[in-house]
């Protein structure tokens, strides 16, 4: 029903009028039931005066339960959206105590309204570091063109081998106007008989327009020619030169095909042949790369995952420089290798700067969260929401494969 102003009648309104009903009836029967009939006026009064002080109560309740914390007794407005907000707005986030990690349960401050929101709050369930960054909270934008998708993810099983991965784009890259696709790659493969695992790993350089489309071409490439050679030479005599030369002819002829100069696609690479392990449970891994990922190992008995390969930045310096000697299409030629050894329960990991950055910074505890994570295989949800960790700084895209030998530590 609906009063005069035009507004819906509450649940104030049907107690008091269900008291009187009940008031009217009760004296009623009092009339006609008792031998003292002239009492019955005297029980109408008070069942009034009963319902008048429960109404009351009722319509103080609900007020309260609607109104804002600290607006207790005034009546609810609705917040104007403000059309001059930015697109991409900070929405302030609980802020960690000192030592800890992980997700934090938001607060709420005595006294003040909750803010109303018209984005997401940050996602409190990924890793957060110290405060964060802000770009964290801000909405996930699409980009013009797409190539690829937000996040890839991948959980398998070769031989011995545990192997886990994930590409998230970075905050600084899924809000900005306009958004920018994902720019990392990852490819992982095995050869026809499980002994081998093969993953590569690409990073496209920010500055070029199809960075993209070159990391995908050379993460892609990278794994089918690498299963080449081990079924033609096997898995000592991998050539580093021919593998990178013929990674950048692919590339290359992607920018061919667009009509746009080699620059346009620039992107880095790293890959990994690890064997399956031998009587001693040892594992031994081929590791090459260009640019400036990263391949890390991490020792059961080491609370922190250790720098193995890649081209180390030199972070002594108040900036760390991502200017990178050797890229893809253009410099092949300076591409480098080694070998490594996994003892039994150990993992190695080849990242993109977007991580291997936050885990060679001793100031935080990046590092060690991840050690403690991935000291042996996660499902591959909870890998991926690793991987889309929140820390001050961290805006790049990022990601992460990291096989362990052994299926469980």
């Amino acid at each position: 029903m609906s009063g005069g102003d035009g507004r819906s009648d509450g649940p104030t309104d049907g107690w008091v009028r269900a008291g009187l009903l009940v008031a009217v009836t009760v004296g009623a029967l009092v009339e006609v039931g008792t031998p003292h009939r002239h009492y019955g006026w005297l029980v109408n009064v008070l069942a009034l005066a009963a319902m008048g002080v429960v109404g009351a109560a009722a319509a103080l309740g609900s007020e309260l339960a609607v109104a804002p914390a600290g607006q207790r007794g005034r009546p609810e407005r609705e917040p104007r959206s403000d059309p001059a907000a930015p697109a991409c707005r900070y929405v302030a986030g609980p802020t960690a105590p000192t030592g800890q990690t992980g997700p934090i349960a938001p607060t709420a401050q005595p006294g003040k309204p909750r803010p109303f929101l018209r984005e997401r709050p940050t996602d409190l369930s990924v890793p957060r570091f110290g405060d964060g960054a802000r770009a964290q909270g801000f909405p996930w934008l699409l980009p013009e063109r797409t190539v690829q998708n937000g996040i890839a993810a991948d959980e398998a099983t070769v031989g011995a081998l545990a192997i886990r991965a994930a590409s998230v784009v970075g905050p600084g890259h899924r809000c900005d106007q306009p958004a920018e696709p994902r720019q990392d790659s990852y490819r992982i493969g095995r050869t026809r008989d499980s002994r081998y695992a093969i993953v590569a790993v690409a990073d496209g350089l920010s500055s070029a327009a199809w960075s993209d489309t070159g990391a995908t071409t050379a993460s892609s490439r990278a794994v089918t020619l690498l299963r080449e050679q081990i079924e033609a030479g096997g898995f000592d005599r991998l050539d580093v030169k021919e593998l990178y030369g013929r990674v950048a002819e692919s590339v290359a002829g992607q920018a061919a095909g667009r009509g746009v100069g080699t620059s346009h696609l620039a992107t880095v690479l790293i890959t990994a042949v690890i064997a399956e392990p031998d009587a001693s449970g040892a594992a031994r891994a081929w590791v090459g790369w260009l640019g400036d990922s990263s391949a890390w190992m991490l020792d059961p008995r080491v609370p922190r995952w250790q720098f193995a390969a890649g081209e180390a930045k030199d972070r002594e310096g108040p900036v760390v420089s991502n200017e990178v000697a050797g890229r893809l299409p253009d410099t092949p030629h300076l591409a480098l290798d080694g070998y490594l050894t996994l003892a039994p329960g150990a993992a190695l990991a080849l990242v993109t700067d977007g991580i291997g950055d936050a885990w060679a910074d001793r100031a935080g505890n990046v590092n060690e969260y991840f050690a403690n994570a991935w000291r042996s295989p996660v499902p591959a949800t909870r890998f991926t929401a690793d991987v889309g960790f929140d820390a001050p700084q961290c805006l790049d895209d990022r990601t992460a494969v990291v096989v362990w030998n052994g299926r469980a530590a």
